[in-house]
């Protein structure tokens, strides 16, 4: 995963904001994945070698449904949650490109 933060306050293009409940960016703020929609696992290389593989939990938003922030764990959704309504029109928004 790229090393992209956001410190204006609003993602770059293609990215949406990212929270970590654990491993090697459970204490970083700001930080964003590719999106929307969130990718379902985030791998991330670690120092010491190999990787940490975040799995996606949910999707919420600060205030707004334009401003999308994706909930990560280590551990992630057993079953995985059903896409939202607005997830559906974000990948048909994507399919129609």
């Amino acid at each position: 995963m790229e090393d992209v933060f956001d410190l204006s306050g609003t993602p770059p293009q293609g990215w949406m904001h990212a929270l970590f409940g654990a491993g090697p960016y459970g204490d970083d703020v700001g930080r964003c994945v590719p999106g929307p929609p969130a990718p379902e696992t985030v791998a991330v290389p670690l120092p010491e070698g190999g990787e940490f593989v975040y799995r996606l939990v949910t999707v919420g938003s600060w205030s707004a449904p334009d401003d999308p922030i994706a909930v990560y764990n280590d551990t992630g959704p057993v079953p995985a949650p059903p896409l939202s309504e607005q997830e559906k029109f974000w990948l048909s928004r994507r399919a129609d490109r």
